[in-house]
């Protein structure tokens, strides 16, 4: 089973999991971004936007006298993002309707971001080709992918390994890349761009009270129709609703570390002679 759509969906349920992973990886993004160079004033294009956090990172960054425009092709995120923006009187961000490989610009950006998208993207080469034909030229790219075979506890707590374990084979078997962080570099490459500088991030978190736990039941809870669906796992065998609980007891008694998954950032600018014609309305 495979499929070109994006796997998790669009549910309310989705989009308040989406927010609460930002606000746990948030500090990896923003890292990101600031050492890729966003800086006050410029003009930025977030490319699946979902409900708005890596925009709303970027929209700090850039300024009030910078301009963030964030945009995805699920119409329901788009209106999670609008109304956030609304509530906290964010007047320099604006998000429309649109997918990453068909996005257009009346003008040219400073720069393009993404966050997660690429490893849902059937062709990701070929919608980072597009996407640098948005650019200024000396413009930059930045973007953020997840290796989740990064995700790791010590000493070995089988519960967290294995359920880590079926998340990526479940995104495996739908279609979607787990492991795209780690082929960023071959990724920019196949879009003809620059070869990337790299960071990589991760959180590491111990004891009873880490929110890891619910991060982990979280996307177990989002993927678990998939995971029955494509022979991962069935219900019974994950136990969704006791999981955060055995997670807490198998760390807490073993007096364990656990590693998330990896947030691996690239980024990259366009030569300053020259760059893509940027495409219009």
């Amino acid at each position: 089973m495979t499929t070109t759509a994006y796997s998790l969906g669009h549910t309310e349920r989705e989009l308040d999991r989406l927010i609460s992973q930002a606000s746990f990886f948030g500090d990896l993004t923003e890292h990101a971004l600031g050492l890729a160079g966003l800086e006050p004033g410029m003009r930025v294009l977030d490319v699946g936007c979902g409900p708005g956090d890596v925009s709303f990172l970027a929209a700090r960054l850039v300024g009030p006298a910078g301009v963030v425009i964030g945009v995805d092709r699920a119409e329901p995120a788009i209106a999670a993002a609008r109304a956030r923006a609304d509530a906290t009187g964010l007047n320099n961000v604006h998000f429309f309707v649109a997918g990453a490989a068909e996005v257009r610009l009346d003008t040219p950006v400073d720069a393009v971001i993404g966050r997660l998208i690429l490893m849902h993207l059937p062709d990701p080469a070929a919608a980072l080709a597009h996407l640098r034909t948005l650019l200024v030229p000396g413009g930059l790219l930045v973007f953020q992918e997840m290796d989740l075979a990064g995700a790791i506890s010590d000493p070995p707590c089988p519960l967290y390994d294995s359920t880590l374990d079926r998340v990526r084979e479940t995104l495996r078997r739908v279609g979607a890349d787990p492991r795209t962080g780690l082929k960023l570099p071959r990724i920019f490459a196949a879009a003809g761009l620059p070869t990337p500088r790299l960071i990589l991030g991760a959180r590491v978190e111990t004891g009873p009270d880490t929110q890891a736990y619910a991060q982990v039941v979280g996307i177990v809870r989002t993927l678990l129709p998939l995971m029955e669906q494509t022979g991962v796992a069935t219900a019974a065998d994950v136990d969704v609703d006791t999981l955060a609980d055995r997670l807490r007891a198998e760390v807490t008694a073993a007096g364990g570390t656990i590693v998330s998954p990896h947030y691996i950032g690239a980024w990259t600018r366009l030569p300053a002679t020259s760059g893509g014609t940027p495409a219009s309305a």
